[in-house]
């Protein structure tokens, strides 16, 4: 019989690369059960849910992404979940503590673009988008306790973040314990064959292969990958941490970002951050260990090809220039925007109104890291703005007051 799809070993080699489970027994289980899919020659249902706790995705979303592109590739079936149910609740998979609750207000608002954004990295016309507020929506009380009574108390306090906070004394509310119950009811209603996420998501996952099976389903196949660190080379990547390049952030926003970046993490942006074919980037990496490349060089290439992916080599090269007169040459930039001064109005309400901060915290944040300069002087948050002047927010940020 003649095969439809592409050859089990070709595509496996490539859909478990750079998986990890923190277990080389467990990996050895998913690669035999997804090697079983493959043989079956179908198209698998693949899902990768995404909660919009807020309003863009970052570069640490698209490592899931670009796992969720190569099973499109092979011609499978791909969909997109937007978590707008499970974002009440709030994953507290990368929390040492409660995660604040959003109204559905600011789910929706979230939301509005994160397809969108996906869709730079996915085949939108081939992507089947979904919200799991289809189905986690319509069920009753009855519904939630008899999915509460698959899961033990102690099994969920061995989940890690659960049990240091337990053993820290800290509060964990009940409603954490439902999201991975939640999670996991969507890949029941999804009927999926493989669920794509984060390493920290394991859990969540293995929660659905349980509620699946015990409906009389087969239980799917988790693709973990690794977790992208921050701009800090530290934490993981988040917006809520300032820590992030976003997908919609302007080019030169993105190349500057990225050359903030630490030296020792460039290894896992190139891996985990680009498309780049793995024998490429260690040949990357090893120009620079042998001294080749400078790591200045291969920052920038880093820089560059990550703009490119988003933007094209364009927006990528002029970037770049841009970088390199803004910051090596402490040039100010021509294409400056420019921002309308009210009477009595401080530097602390320029830096919101111009956007140059999401908020006056985040703003009073950027004056205490002396981040704020006017015409080459730091200043405080109430000296009052006066048109003329250069405003300078981090490195990357240059305002004109009219």
């Amino acid at each position: 019989m003649t095969r439809t799809m592409a050859p089990v070993d070709e595509q496996l080699a490539v859909l478990m690369s750079g998986v990890d489970y923190g277990d080389p027994l467990l990996r050895q289980q998913m690669e035999r059960e997804l090697r079983e899919r493959l043989e079956e020659d179908r198209p698998l249902r693949v899902y990768l849910g995404v909660d919009p706790t807020a309003s863009s995705l970052t570069l640490g979303h698209c490592v899931p992404l670009r796992k969720l592109r190569q099973f499109q590739q092979f011609g499978h079936h791909c969909i997109f979940l937007i978590g707008d149910y499970t974002a009440l609740v709030g994953d507290p998979s990368d929390k040492n503590k409660l995660r604040p609750m959003l109204t559905p207000e600011q789910i929706a608002a979230n939301e509005s673009s994160y397809f969108e954004q996906a869709a730079r990295i996915l085949d939108s016309g081939k992507t089947e988008v979904r919200h799991n507020s289809e189905w986690l929506g319509k069920l009753m009380l009855p519904d939630v306790i008899r999915l509460m009574s698959k899961f033990t108390a102690a099994e969920m306090l061995r989940r890690e973040n659960f049990r240091l906070r337990w053993e820290a004394g800290d509060a964990i509310y009940l409603h954490e314990f439902l999201y991975a119950l939640m999670q996991g009811y969507d890949a029941y209603a999804l009927e999926c064959d493989v669920q794509v996420g984060g390493t920290d998501q394991l859990f969540n996952l293995m929660a659905g292969r349980k509620i699946q099976e015990d409906a009389g389903q087969r239980p799917h196949v988790p693709v973990t990958v690794p977790i992208l660190v921050g701009l800090d080379g530290k934490e993981r990547m988040s917006k809520s941490k300032g820590n992030h390049i976003g997908v919609d952030d302007p080019p030169e926003v993105q190349f500057g970002k990225v050359m903030s970046i630490p030296d020792e993490v460039m290894g896992q942006y190139f891996r985990l951050g680009t498309n780049l074919h793995p024998a490429e980037v260690e040949a990357i990496l090893g120009r620079m260990r042998d001294g080749e490349a400078s790591p200045m060089e291969t920052k920038k290439l880093l820089a560059r090809t990550i703009v490119a992916e988003f933007w094209g080599e364009e927006a990528a090269e002029r970037a770049q220039e841009h970088f390199e007169r803004t910051v090596q040459r402490k040039e100010l930039p021509d294409d400056m925007p420019e921002y309308r001064v009210h009477e009595g109005e401080l530097l602390l309400d320029v830096v919101v109104g111009a956007g140059a901060a999401p908020s006056k915290r985040e703003a009073r944040r950027l004056f205490e890291q002396r981040a704020v300069t006017v015409d080459g002087l730091v200043m405080e948050p109430t000296t009052p703005a006066r048109p003329g002047a250069v405003v300078q927010v981090g490195k990357r940020r240059w305002i004109r007051l009219v």
